[in-house]
Parts: C-alpha cells; sequence; structure tokens
C-alpha cells in the first residue's frame, strides 16, 4: 500500500520544516503527535514497538497545515485516531474505548478512508471480502451507531462520523490521524535527503518512525487487514532502511551495529538491511565478522529458498574481501557507496523509426552532450538549443539526440512539453512536474517559483541528469528550469531564435534536395520513387526540404496520388497547404501559431513580401512595398528571420540585405492577406506596382553610377504610382543599397528578369522598358550571362518596341 492510502490530502507537519522547503505559513492549529523519543542508539524507538501508551507522544512545537479544517474550527477536544499499532481513538490525550474487533475495523477502514465518502458495500466487501452474511448490512450500521455514540460522549461539540449521499465520511483534521502524520514526515525526510541535507532528514525520518507502536491495525479484525498491514509494513521498513542508510552516511556505523544486529535477526530475508550491517562492521574494523554476516546470509537463502543472495549482498561481501576503498566514509562524511532510493525517471518519448538524412547533426550534438568524464566542475550544464523553422523537423531530431546519449546521464532522463507554439506552459507548472518526477511529494513542494527552481538545482546537484525541454517560446519560460551541475545536459527545441545565455545554437536548417528524398524513400519505399524521379524531385523542391510537409506529401500518395498530380497542385500557392495535410493534422496548423505571435509590422511585411514572385527579397521592399519607415522595416525583418519564416540569403558584398521566403510560408501568407481587413487590405497589383517602381529606381540608379553619361535617374522622372510624388528612396539610402553598383545588378539580374516579366503580363510598358533598357546598357559593364534572364530581356524589349502606344503604359 502506497502512503497516500490514509486518505488525508494535507497533514500537519512542522513550521520550520514548510519554512525550510519553501512552503509559505497559513495558520496555527494544535500541536502534533511525534517528538523523537531518547534513547542510547541512532534508530532509539524507530525499530521496535513503545509500550508506554497507545497514543503518539505530544509535540509541544507549533504546528501547521495548508487549508483550513472545519474540524479543527468546531471541535472543542482534541481528537487524535491510531492506525499505525493499536487501532484506536484519544481525546485530550485520553483513550476511548472501541471495545469490538469488528468495529475497531470499521474505525479503521473508515481511517485508512478519511474525509472521502465510503459506501456500506465497500464496508462490506473489506470485511467479509467474498462471503458476508445476510446481516451484513445491519451489522455495519451498527456499529457505525456504536462508534458515533462512543465519539459524541468523548466530544459532544462534534462527532466527526458524518452521513453523506452513498454512505459515511470520517471528517477528520490532517494532524487527527497517526499514518498521515507519517507519510508527510517520510515524504519530506526523503527529499531533505535527496537535497543533501542529511541531518535534517535523518532528524524527519526518525520522528516519522517513533509513531509506530505496534503492527499496523493491531485489534482489527476483518478481510482487509492482512493485506493493508503487510503493505504498511513494508513501507515501514523501506522507511527504516533508508534511515539506516543516512546514518551510514553521516558516520553512525559504530553506534548502528547494536540495532542493525537485531533488525537482521527479525528480518533475516532483507538483503539490505544485512549488506547495511556488513558495511557497519567493515567501517568499525570487524571484517571478520563482516564476512560472517554476509555468508550467512547466502546460506540462509540457499537452504531455505534454493537462491543465490542478489547482486547488493554479492557486491559488499567481494567489496569487504578486496577492502575495497568504496566502503569506507570520505572525508566530508558521505560514503562513496550509496544504498538510498532516488527516482531515476525515464521519461524520453519514443524516437521515430524513420529517422533519416541529419547523421552530421545527431553526430555534432551527440559530442557536445554525450559523456565527458575531464568536464570542469563549475563549468555549469551542457545546453543545447536546436531552432528553426515550423515542421524543420527540431522534435524528432531532439529525440534522436537524447536517446542517442541516455546511457551518459544514468540518473534520470525528463522531459517537459513548454507548448511554446499554442498557450506557453508558466515555468511554475512545469517545476511542479519535474520535481514530482524527481520524487518531491505535496507535502514538500515549495509555493514559489524561486523556490521551486531552487529545490530543482538542488536535486540536480550530483547528478547526471538529461534534460529535453520541447517546443519553447521565450528564454523566461526556460530559465527557471536549468540545472547548475556540470553534470547534466540539457536539450531545449524552439521555432524561435532564444537568446539562452550559454546554449550551444544549433539551426536545423531544411533538409537538401537529396534528403528530402530519402525521406520520401522511407515513407513510400524506393520503387514508388524511381516510378516518377522528375516529379518526385520536384515535390520535394514544392516541400521546401520540410520533413512535416514531406510527410503529409507522402500521406496523400499513399492515397494513389501521382506524384506529378501532386505536384500540379501543390504549384498554386493558393492552395499548396490544402493538400499538405492529413486528419490528424496540417502545414497549416503548424506554420498557425509563429504567424500568431508576429507584430502588427513583421505580420505586415510577411503579407506583402508574399506577393512578390522573386527569387530573393530585399530588405528596400518593406519600406516601399508597405510603407514602414526605414528602421520599422528592418525590425520587423528581424522579427520575421528570428521567428525562421524568412531566411537571410548570406551576403558577399556591401548592399542590402536579402531574403529567401519558404514556398509553405508564402502560401500561408497568401491565405492571410486574402483575410485582411478592409484598413490594410491592398490588392496585389499595388503591391507589385511599387516592387517594380522600386527595382525601376534601383536599376535606373545604378547604371547611372557605372556610367553618369549612359542614364538619368528613374525617381526624378517616373514617381511611385497611386501615391504622392516623392522619392522612394533617401539619398543615403541609395548610397546603401548602390555601394557598388555592379555588384548590385549582377546579383539582382534574377528578380530583375522576373520583375520585367511581371510588368509585361500587366502591360506596364514604362517600368518595363525601363529596367529592361537599363540591363540593356548594364550589360556592357556588367557580365550578365543567364541565359533565361536575357531573353525574357529581349522578349521584353520587342514587345515594348511593338507596342509602345497609349494606354499601354503606367
Amino acid at each position: 500500500m502506497c502512503r497516500s492510502c490514509a486518505g488525508i490530502a494535507i497533514p500537519f507537519i512542522r513550521a520550520d520544516t514548510l519554512k525550510r522547503n519553501g512552503i509559505r505559513v497559513v495558520s496555527d492549529p494544535p500541536a502534533c503527535a511525534g517528538t523523537p523519543q531518547e534513547g542510547a542508539g541512532p534508530l532509539a524507538s524507530t525499530g521496535h514497538w513503545a509500550t508506554d501508551s497507545a497514543t503518539p507522544p505530544t509535540d509541544p512545537g507549533a504546528l501547521v497545515h495548508t487549508v483550513p479544517s472545519s474540524a479543527i474550527a468546531t471541535r472543542a477536544a482534541t481528537l487524535r485516531f491510531t492506525v499505525l499499532g493499536p487501532v484506536g481513538a484519544a481525546v485530550d490525550g485520553e483513550p476511548v474505548d472501541v471495545a469490538r474487533p469488528r468495529r475497531r475495523a470499521v474505525l479503521a477502514y473508515l481511517l485508512l478512508n478519511a474525509n472521502r465518502v465510503v459506501s456500506v458495500d465497500q464496508l462490506t466487501t473489506a470485511i467479509w471480502e467474498t462471503a458476508p452474511p445476510a446481516t451484513a448490512r445491519a451489522q455495519i450500521q451498527s456499529e457505525i451507531s456504536a462508534l458515533r455514540w462512543t465519539l459524541r460522549r468523548a466530544d459532544d461539540a462534534m462527532v466527526p462520523l458524518l452521513t453523506k449521499p452513498g454512505g459515511y465520511v470520517l471528517d477528520l483534521a490532517p494532524n487527527e490521524l497517526d499514518l498521515a502524520t507519517y507519510t508527510r514526515l517520510a515524504e519530506l525526510a526523503r527529499v531533505e535527503g535527496n537535497r543533501r541535507r542529511l541531518s535534517h532528514a535523518r532528524e524527519l525520518m526518525r520522528e516519522a518512525l517513533t509513531l509506530w507502536k505496534g503492527p499496523a491495525l493491531t485489534g482489527a479484525v476483518a478481510a482487509f487487514v492482512a493485506p493493508t498491514r503487510e503493505g504498511l509494513e513494508e513501507t515501514r521498513l523501506a522507511d527504516l532502511e533508508w534511515l539506516i542508510d543516512i546514518e551510514l552516511q553521516l558516520g553512525s556505523h559504530r553506534d548502528l551495529i547494536p540495532e542493525l544486529t537485531q533488525y537482521v535477526a527479525d528480518y533475516p530475508l532483507r538483503e539490505l538491511l544485512r549488506a547495511q550491517l556488513v558495511v557497519a562492521l567493515y567501517r568499525s574494523d570487524r571484517q571478520a565478522e563482516a564476512l560472517s554476516v554476509a555468508r550467512r546470509g547466502r546460506q540462509l537463502l540457499a537452504d531455505e529458498h534454493g537462491l543465490d543472495p542478489g547482486p547488493l549482498l554479492r557486491e559488499v561481501e567481494q567489496a569487504v574481501l578486496r577492502r575495497d576503498p568504496s566502503l569506507a566514509v570520505t572525508v566530508d562524511g558521505l560514503p562513496t557507496l550509496h544504498f538510498a532510493d532516488q527516482p531515476r525517471p525515464a521519461q524520453l518519448p519514443p524516437a521515430s523509426p524513420l529517422f533519416v538524412g541529419r547523421q552530421a547533426d545527431l553526430a555534432d550534438l551527440v559530442r557536445r552532450l554525450g559523456s565527458d568524464p575531464d568536464r570542469p566542475a563549475n563549468a555549469g550544464p551542457r545546453v543545447a538549443l536546436l531552432h528553426g523553422m515550423p515542421g524543420v523537423g527540431k522534435s524528432a531530431l531532439a529525440l534522436q539526440v537524447a536517446h542517442a546519449v541516455a546511457a551518459a546521464y544514468p540518473d534520470g532522463q525528463l522531459y517537459a512539453d513548454l507548448a511554446g507554439s499554442g498557450q506557453p506552459r508558466n515555468p511554475d507548472e512545469v517545476l511542479e512536474e519535474l520535481l514530482r518526477a524527481l520524487g518531491v511529494a505535496d507535502a514538500a513542494m515549495p509555493a514559489e517559483l524561486a523556490a521551486r527552481a531552487a529545490l530543482l538545482r538542488s536535486l540536480f546537484t550530483d547528478r547526471r541528469c538529461l534534460l529535453l525541454l520541447d517546443d519553447a517560446r521565450a528564454v523566461d519560460q526556460v530559465l527557471p528550469l536549468l540545472p547548475a551541475g556540470a553534470g547534466c545536459a540539457v536539450l531545449v527545441t524552439a521555432r524561435w531564435q532564444l537568446s539562452l545565455p550559454g546554449a550551444h545554437r544549433h539551426l536545423v536548417a531544411p533538409m537538401s534536395d537529396g534528403q528530402g528524398l530519402e525521406i520520401l524513400a522511407a515513407h513510400l519505399g524506393p520503387d514508388r520513387l524511381s516510378a516518377e524521379p522528375v516529379a518526385v524531385r520536384a515535390l520535394s523542391a514544392l516541400c521546401d526540404g520540410l520533413p512535416l510537409a514531406l510527410w503529409f506529401a507522402a500521406c496523400r500518395m499513399h492515397r494513389g496520388r501521382w506524384a506529378a498530380d501532386l505536384v500540379a497542385l501543390l504549384g498554386d500557392p493558393q492552395h499548396r497547404l490544402d493538400e499538405l495535410s492529413t486528419d490528424g493534422g496540417s502545414m497549416r496548423d503548424s506554420l498557425a501559431p509563429s504567424f500568431r505571435a508576429l507584430g502588427a509590422a513583421a505580420s505586415l511585411t510577411l503579407r506583402r513580401i508574399a506577393i512578390l514572385p522573386t527569387v530573393t527579397v530585399p530588405d528596400w521592399v518593406p519600406t516601399v512595398c508597405a510603407g514602414l519607415a526605414p528602421r520599422e522595416a528592418m525590425q520587423a525583418l528581424d522579427e520575421l528571420v528570428g521567428s525562421h519564416l524568412l531566411t537571410p540569403v548570406p551576403r558577399r558584398t556591401v548592399g542590402p540585405h536579402r531574403y529567401l521566403l519558404p514556398h509553405v510560408v508564402r502560401s500561408y501568407a497568401l491565405t492571410v492577406a486574402a483575410d485582411e481587413s478592409p484598413q490594410t487590405a491592398v490588392s496585389a497589383d499595388q503591391v507589385l506596382a511599387c516592387a517594380v517602381d522600386g527595382w525601376s529606381v534601383l536599376a535606373q540608379e545604378a547604371v547611372h553610377r557605372l556610367a553618369p553619361s549612359r542614364g538619368r535617374r528613374m525617381d526624378d522622372r517616373h514617381p511611385q504610382p497611386g501615391r504622392s510624388p516623392r522619392r522612394l528612396f533617401s539619398p543615403a539610402e541609395l548610397d546603401r543599397l548602390l555601394a557598388t553598383p555592379r555588384d548590385w545588378l549582377r546579383e539582382e539580374q534574377e528578380n530583375l528578369a522576373t520583375v520585367v516579366a511581371v510588368a509585361d503580363e500587366r502591360r506596364w510598358t514604362t517600368p518595363a522598358s525601363v529596367i529592361a533598357g537599363a540591363m540593356d546598357r548594364a550589360a556592357v559593364r556588367v557580365h550578365l550571362d543567364d541565359e533565361p534572364s536575357t531573353a525574357r530581356y529581349a522578349r521584353t524589349l520587342s514587345a515594348v518596341a511593338r507596342d509602345s502606344r497609349p494606354g499601354r503604359g503606367r
């Protein structure tokens, strides 16, 4: 039976214990039982039954609870109930006579389920199991009435045994049951032990064990008693073994020998107790006796059960034989040999069996996060931030890395979904989840964020743990969750470029065409790819190398679609995302959180950029096409890059920054632009007209700067269409953008070819002819050797010459 079997939600504990664990004190209720008894040995009154009283000793120290109790508010006398020994009750220290074994059994079952409604059927099953008498219900009701009469005589102000719809409830305050107090103290002791506050842990566990006054549920006769007693006894012995381990760590081995000798005699088959006695004897320079105790245990197991001892006892015996230094107490009083139980959570979700194409990323991250015995103790944890655009496979890569290095972190692998792409989780909530995984009970859970973060760092101290924080939204969400010790490692995934101090930043980039084909082959099989090699390559390119988009495409092909059909459907930007979906999700769902998180300027910029058909987007576009001031435009572009919705193109020369817009992002932005409010909505032609004029001005200005005698400045002659006549670029902006006009013309040639085609399609002959003419003149001075571009220039110039008539120009 677990410690929560008492059914008491928040038992009383000491005020100083609460404060040490960061729990706020709310009120000052009556005193609680549980003072350790004095004794010669370190475990006095913890392993054998006290016989002086049937009730726990009274502790005059102030105790507190975290919720008010109606029982305390209205009860005139002090009630105490006991199950850790004889089942009984006491009022103001005086025992109450619960005379009959069955009545004590009914009381015991109600106590074990205190503050919960217990039905007559539950009581009947608990008492008689499968063979209740015909009068069972009447007998139960009779015992309930007798218990009420007994308790009323003890305290007429309030009888805690109440009738509720469905049954009966024993309404207890947290400190009125010895099992509830014991549970709380034992849990707090283990928390203090994990925090390496060993003296305080010993004090708390001693106090808990003094509450036992004999075998649990003594005097009760019912079907449930024996298994419940067995479970409670196992809990007591496990706590006793834990306390002995703490005593060994504190160097109390000599004082432990008498008590441990008796425990081994009482429980000869408990190998941990025997191993602890062996260690205590060895440390007390009694090696021969230590070996004798170990060998007697081996013989006992062989004679009575035909078994060999477990690994712990075998290892301890061998360590004694070879005088292993690990059996000695270290200088600081902490032993190398450590028996205390510590939770070792293994929470990592399963890794995908279809993971392909990122072997270089995987190898790099495993190298950075794997075991490093030479790492300095003050180096802090290893932290890796995996960032990249939605659907690029950050979480899948992180899980592969985590499973690959898990063996280097034997003390636990923890996982938390921070939900940054939805409703980001509060770090306080995540801390509570992590602390629970590390063994912190409700009783010891600090109330404040700072206290929880400090406790988490304490629990990570001297441990080798791996922490995977998936889908982070902000640095403030991550920092409280980080350990401090060099033995730990942290993997963080985020779709935003977080400025996480001390973290190795690893960009999870879209996959290459070859890697994209590997993903499709993993999902569809190589035969399907070889049937349509050209279409499959085009499909991979249209999915931007995003594993999520490729998976959606593979799902479509599983339904019988040919790759060529899917390529045709994906070629329409307005409907591309309709095809990248399944009944379990879609690429649109993956992109939506990133769009929702954008500021107004960045969102407007993205909607305008998406309309442009050019290969790259220069940094002046938000100013010209969205009406943003230059500084505001740069901030918007930085936000889009930080959100991985735009990809910066590496700069080879001075001049404008240029960006790539992924196909799926363009499609989503066009969908959003179609639903734009009337206040900000503009037509696609308006945006294109602004962009065409911008490139017209810059192309003419670039040619003018290369050869002033061969061209005039476009912005002096053609004001921006649809707006008041003014210059599109300030002189300073022109100097920045065209610092090296020859390089600008070379790097913009593909964009200029696209712009000429756009203008020609819309019969905007004036800007089309200006750009084409500028490029024709510039070709003398710049190597524009792109044949498709040259063909487009020639076609446009021919069209301009053929159709230069009124109504065609803009």
